[in-house]
């Protein structure tokens, strides 16, 4: 078994925090829902990103684009068990983003 990170991505740039908690409560749950049914292959649930990021580089600081918007670690057999797994998650489902699946290089 290795380790994957499933890092989610929206397609444009969104301040979750501007919406009304109710909203915000339930697109938490359809995402709790979906991290639940990877069952013990969670290894980290991760967790959202808030909006405002900044994105560092030899030349400075700047704001990122604010695309990144979470992150999980699940354990899979292969790279395809992995991308199983991340293709329920609500962002591809919605067509409102991605997930991006690598393998850690363990070590």
């Amino acid at each position: 078994m290795s380790k994957y990170v499933l890092i989610y991505k929206a397609n444009e740039a969104y301040d979750w925090s501007k919406l009304p908690e109710q909203e915000v409560k339930k697109v938490m749950d359809v995402w709790g829902e979906f991290l639940g049914s990877m069952g013990p292959a969670l290894i980290d649930r991760g967790d959202a990103f808030k909006f405002g990021g900044k994105s560092l580089s030899k030349s400075g600081a700047k704001d990122a684009d604010n695309l990144l918007t979470g992150f999980s670690i699940v354990e899979a057999e292969d790279l395809d068990e992995a991308l199983e797994m991340a293709k329920n998650a609500p962002g591809v489902l919605s067509g409102q983003g991605t997930v991006e699946v690598y393998e850690a290089f363990g070590v």
